[in-house]
């Protein structure tokens, strides 16, 4: 039923507005279609009333035969997995973060490529089955090749008969690799090491091993892709190209869960003691490496994410309250280079307490760039924690690229940008500070997510109980 409202401008000429519901063609969402009409023929009103109802009965016949001839040629044309992929990954781009559109644009190739080796990548969507899914998904049991490269090292010296200037000019084996290959334990490619073994009848097992490096895809990994596909399948359920998700009969390990939290291990943190060596470590630095040395002593003090500071400015420091505002993200990728947005939660945006001592360090960074910049304090959202020698942002892998080599400078074990996050965490369960309190600093959505991944660092309290329980008996 279409509405219609007729007014007058206001030199009296009359007007009319025609609104009607209806599905968009593109989308099959519910949409509202409007349109306005002026009397340029000087009608009455009866007659511009009889004018604009025959237009909106006309409209009302459009909107549903537009969508009705899209649906229509839908279901008589073959929808792919690629052309379903690319309709959803352009429109994810548009609404959604840049992290989820790249890990989905991953995960749609990936997927894509696999639907290209079984047959499918030509079928219609309809033809994907449950197991054709699921065997995609059991796949990465093998792992992926580290490095990218398959390998093959050299046990023992190649016999005479191998030439390795023929097998320049086979191009089986550059040159330059060959020099020295048999006196350097050199590791060459797989391909490359059955190759010779070919051209020169020679058993592979006798004169090289597979020295490929597998990584096991870790299971939340796995149900991550899995979350993605779900997703675009949905999509093909909602535009009704099928019926039922094949990707939710599917399994991942053992648990039916969907759950990607884990537990930290104690690997990747710092323990109190080797914090404590990490900070004096950092504090002997001298004073023209203040701009690196705040970044990182803020990540393990302060629990913040990388992008978190990152997208630190000197607005967002009260050093009088003794608090970080944390207000945005300053992320990098690929493609779309160093970019800004809001932070990961809602719970993300956050003030957190500074330590003295960090407060100290903040002081001095602050007259660092005030040396700089005589206009400093009025211009304090243009500067950024996180900057290099000539007080310009940094991107955030050049923090963490500066974190490798300091570690491996002082002995320190490799615990990452996110590992200095997990580290503040941990102490302050191991210190008593209440869960709710560290939940908050932490910028988790609720307690539950920190009860779930930092537990185990909490002091085991059996003994407490049993005080107090023996208190009233």
């Amino acid at each position: 039923m279409a509405y219609i409202k007729i007014s007058r401008t206001k030199k009296g000429e009359l007007r009319a507005r025609i609104q009607v519901h209806g599905k968009d063609p593109a989308t099959s969402e519910h949409k509202l279609f409007v349109k306005h009409i002026q009397d340029e023929e000087g009608l009455t009103e009866s007659k511009f009333r009889k004018k604009i109802n025959l237009i909106a009965a006309e409209m009302e016949k459009q909107v549903e035969k537009d969508y009705e001839d899209r649906v229509e040629h839908i279901h008589t044309s073959v929808l792919t997995f690629s052309q379903l992929a690319d309709e959803w990954i352009s429109t994810i781009n548009a609404n959604l973060s840049h992290v989820y559109f790249m890990r989905a644009t991953d995960v749609t190739n990936n997927f894509n490529e696999y639907l290209k080796k079984i047959g499918l990548d030509r079928r219609p969507i309809s033809d994907i089955r449950v197991r054709d899914v699921q065997l995609y998904l059991n796949s990465f049991s093998k792992g992926y090749i580290k490095g990218g490269r398959e390998l093959a090292k050299l046990k023992k010296p190649l016999p005479e008969k191998v030439s390795f200037r023929e097998l320049a000019r086979l191009k089986i084996l550059p040159r330059q690799i060959s020099y020295g290959m048999n006196h350097e334990d050199k590791s060459i490619s797989l391909e490359t090491a059955k190759a010779i073994c070919n051209v020169y009848d020679l058993k592979f097992d006798t004169y090289f091993n597979d020295v490929t490096q597998r990584v096991a895809y870790s299971p939340e990994t796995i149900k991550g892709y899995r979350r993605v596909l779900r997703t675009l399948f949905n999509e093909a359920v909602r535009y009704e190209w099928i019926t039922k998700n094949p990707v939710c009969a599917t399994k991942v390990g053992t648990s039916s869960g969907n759950v990607t939290l884990r537990p930290v291990e104690e690997k990747e943190v710092f323990s109190i003691k080797e914090s404590q060596e990490f900070i004096q470590a950092l504090n002997a630095l001298p004073e023209e490496m203040m701009y690196r040395k705040v970044p990182v002593k803020i990540m393990l003090l302060a629990g913040l994410r990388t992008a978190e500071v990152c997208g630190l400015t000197w607005a967002d420091i009260d050093l009088e309250k003794g608090v970080i505002n944390v207000n945005r993200n300053r992320m990098y990728s690929k493609v779309k280079g160093v970019y800004e947005k809001e932070p990961k939660t809602k719970t993300s945006k956050r003030s957190v307490p500074i330590p003295t001592a960090l407060i100290d360090d903040l002081k001095e960074y602050k007259k660092w760039f005030e040396i700089a910049d005589i206009n400093f304090s009025r211009k304090l959202d243009k500067y950024y924690i996180a900057s290099n020698i000539y007080r310009e942002p940094i991107s955030p892998p050049s923090l963490r690229q500066w974190l490798e080599k300091f570690e491996d400078k002082h002995g320190f074990k490799r615990i990452s940008n996110h590992g200095l996050r997990h580290t503040y965490c941990s102490i302050l369960l191991a210190k008593g500070v209440p869960i709710q309190t560290v939940s908050k600093y932490m910028g988790h959505s609720d307690s539950t997510v920190t009860l779930q991944v930092y537990s185990h660092f909490i002091p085991d309290t059996q003994e407490k109980v049993l005080n107090a329980l023996d208190d009233i008996t």
